[in-house]
């Protein structure tokens, strides 16, 4: 038998080994728990949906102007950023003025501007054009706002829709899993006399309406954007027909809210009511309309997209705080006063018109007006 003082050393060794095991042990845990398992390779991120905007001269825009397209891409900005890459074969606005193509005067030009719309496009225009646009440019979304010059000049509506799905079909030759999105017409209204000039755009918008979705396929969707929901020429359009900034506004929520049930952004959301045209008129050169002549002429640098001017006046030698605005615009870049009083002086600014659009005062300039001789 062992002895008690032997079994008291073995009783003490196996304590010591048995803590020496479970302090290996804890450590062993302690340091699974603390190392994490290589993280998995993020994915990348999807390619951005490539998107085309056709259109004519309401989609183009002219000098001066933000565009629908700005206003759309500013949206999709904010809701979906990173997911969708505007492409086509221009990038410009119309000036409107010189009457060409080509301008760079966008009101603000920092967004993605590429596009395929031309001043004075119809579907007729495109029906035979589209597939070579498609094919030089891919897309995979393809935005829609044509048939407003077809009705106007050349089609009925039961005939524009013909030309509308001869759009599709030659788009699908060369990517049969795009995705379209057709803009309804607006209406139009004479600029001379405010008439209303395009009642067949309600009966065409309602015959796209109803034939949209058998041009579906389980590949290539098609959806309707309600761009002309609230829109007025005669307050959204600064000619009658092509938009203010108001109406770009309604314009690119109908197509937001479109491109929404399609899962791509957010609805648009509320429009604001009052949204200001931002052309401003620039500072003039005043000068003696002529050697002893009382009469001043003001001369001024061009405001982007403005087709007239109006000149107001404030006579800062008899304390007026009020600029006065003078009777007629100016088509041109110079107005000559009436004559003034000797030793006068006079503030005068320009104010730029963009059809029934006002734009910003430009910067005003004093002259006192030389005593006669």
């Amino acid at each position: 038998m062992r002895s008690r003082a032997a079994t008291g050393r073995l009783a003490a060794l196996l304590a010591v080994l048995l803590a020496a095991l479970l302090a290996v042990a804890l450590v062993t845990l302690g340091g699974c728990r603390g190392s994490a398992a290589p993280a998995a390779p993020a994915s990348p991120p999807p390619p951005p949906q490539r998107v085309m905007i056709v259109g004519d001269s309401i989609t183009h825009e002219s000098a001066g102007d933000y565009t629908w397209r700005y206003r759309l891409a500013e949206h999709l900005a904010r809701t979906a950023p990173g997911r969708v890459d505007f492409v086509g074969d221009r990038a410009d606005v119309w000036d409107n003025v010189a009457d060409k193509g080509g301008s760079t005067d966008y009101a603000d030009p920092r967004f993605d501007r590429e596009h395929h719309a031309l001043w004075g496009d119809s579907l007729r225009n495109e029906v035979p054009a589209i597939e070579a646009a498609v094919r030089a440019t891919p897309a995979d979304v393809v935005l829609v706002l044509l048939g407003a010059n077809d009705l106007t000049y050349w089609t009925l509506p039961a005939d524009t829709v013909v030309l509308m799905k001869q759009f599709i079909d030659n788009v699908r030759r060369v990517n049969p899993r795009m995705t379209f999105v057709l803009g309804h017409v607006l209406p139009r209204a004479d600029f001379r006399d405010n008439s209303l000039n395009l009642p067949q755009a309600g009966v065409f918008n309602s015959l796209v309406d109803e034939q949209a979705a058998a041009w579906s396929t389980p590949a290539s969707k098609v959806v309707v954007a309600r761009t002309e929901i609230g829109f007025d020429p005669l307050r959204d359009a600064w000619d009658g027909s092509h938009p203010t900034p108001h109406g770009e506004l309604l314009i690119a929520r109908g197509f937001a809210d479109a491109l929404a049930s399609l899962g791509l952004g957010a609805p648009f959301g509320p429009v604001p009511d009052n949204v200001p045209w931002p052309g401003t008129g620039r500072p003039p050169t005043v000068a003696q309309a002529a050697p002893g002549d009382t009469r001043v002429t003001l001369t001024w640098p061009a405001t982007p997209g403005a087709t007239q001017y109006v000149v107001e006046r404030r006579v800062v030698s008899w304390n007026e705080q009020a600029f006065i605005r003078v009777p007629a615009s100016v088509s041109g870049y110079s107005w000559t006063s009436d004559p003034l009083l000797p030793g006068v002086t006079v503030a005068y600014r320009v104010v730029p018109m963009k059809g029934r659009m006002a734009g910003q005062p430009g910067p005003s300039v004093d002259y006192t007006v030389s005593a006669l001789p």
